[in-house]
This record gives C-alpha cells, sequence and structure tokens, in this order.
C-alpha cells in the first residue's frame, strides 16, 4: 500500500514474493517451507554464504538488488537447490542466526503444538457430544474480555437443535415457511 501511496506504483499479484526486494518470499527446503526475507544487501550476501553459494552475491544477475528483483525466478532456483540440503527447522535456526529473517511455514498440527498456543489454550475439548464418535475439539475465541480469553462452555449445537426457539414469536404462517 505504501508503494502505492507515495509512488503512485499498482503492485500486481506476485504470491508470496516481495515487490521490493529479492529473495524474499517462501522457499522449499529439505522437508518443507521457510519464509526468507534477505531484503538488505548484508541479509543477501549472509544468505549466499550460509547455503555455500558465496559466488551468488557478485553474479551479475543477483549483485545489486534491482537485478535480484529481475532474475528473482532464476535466484529461487539457486537458493532452492542450495535449501534442500536441510530441514526447514535447520534453516529457519541458521538464518535468524546470521540476521538473515527466516521462519518456517508450519502446518496446521505444527502450529497447534507450539508452545505458545498451548499456553494460551487456543482450543477446547467436548467429550460425549450428540452424534460425533470421538472427542470434539473447537477454535476458542481469539481475543480477550478482561484479560482473561473466554472458554466455550459447550460444543456447537446440532443441525437444528434451536429452531423452535428462533422461530418461537414468528405467526404460525411464518414457521411453516421456515421448516419449523
Amino acid at each position: 500500500v505504501s508503494n502505492y501511496l507515495t509512488a503512485g506504483i499498482d503492485p500486481k499479484p506476485m504470491g508470496n514474493e516481495n515487490m521490493t526486494a529479492a529473495p524474499s518470499g517462501t522457499f522449499r527446503t529439505g522437508d518443507g517451507l521457510v519464509n526468507i526475507a534477505a531484503n538488505k544487501q548484508e541479509q543477501f550476501v549472509a544468505l549466499c554464504r550460509l547455503i555455500g553459494r558465496p559466488e551468488l552475491a557478485s553474479d551479475v544477475r543477483f549483485a545489486e538488488r534491482e537485478t535480484r528483483k529481475r532474475n528473482r525466478a532464476a535466484l529461487k532456483v539457486e537458493i532452492e537447490d542450495a535449501l534442500a540440503d536441510a530441514s526447514a527447522a535447520a534453516w529457519e535456526e541458521m538464518l535468524n542466526r546470521a540476521g538473515v529473517p527466516a521462519g518456517r511455514v508450519l502446518t496446521i498440527p505444527q502450529v497447534l503444538g507450539e508452545p505458545q498456543v498451548l499456553e494460551r489454550r487456543v482450543t477446547a475439548n467436548f467429550d460425549d457430544v450428540a452424534g460425533m464418535d470421538k472427542p470434539l475439539t473447537v477454535l476458542r475465541g481469539g481475543f480477550m474480555v478482561d484479560g482473561e480469553a473466554p472458554l466455550p462452555t459447550k460444543p456447537p449445537p446440532a443441525l437444528g437443535e434451536h429452531m423452535g426457539e428462533v422461530f418461537a414469536d414468528l405467526p404460525p404462517r411464518a414457521k411453516t415457511k421456515a421448516g419449523a
């Protein structure tokens, strides 16, 4: 938005790529995805050194910010080839330690297993839910009330469970049309 407001540049859809810098986006690793934002020259040089490809920093296609942006597809191929040698978690740790912002792209099960998610009790479990042959897990609200996250007190209703209450004050003809 800021590029549009200050320079009148209307960005085109680029997926996970950053229109103002490269390499910046999602990259395949040996076991998953990692998001890297090597937006500064020193971050790019550190990235190249860390992935064992220091020559990329002096390659005419990638040596300058603008040439990296123009050649981002070729650069991505080079980086992903090197990233295939280790896991997303390993690259996340190594890159961040070297001053290159990076973070794994987590699956839903991985997110739900993260310490802060567990600490915040983001989910609530209900046993013996009518029509379910296993416990039901639901998301809690993503907000706080008086410093506390409200917990659901009961599972979601079954389909049509509250129709009588919802339509109780309607005239008989409206109830018939609604199927109540």
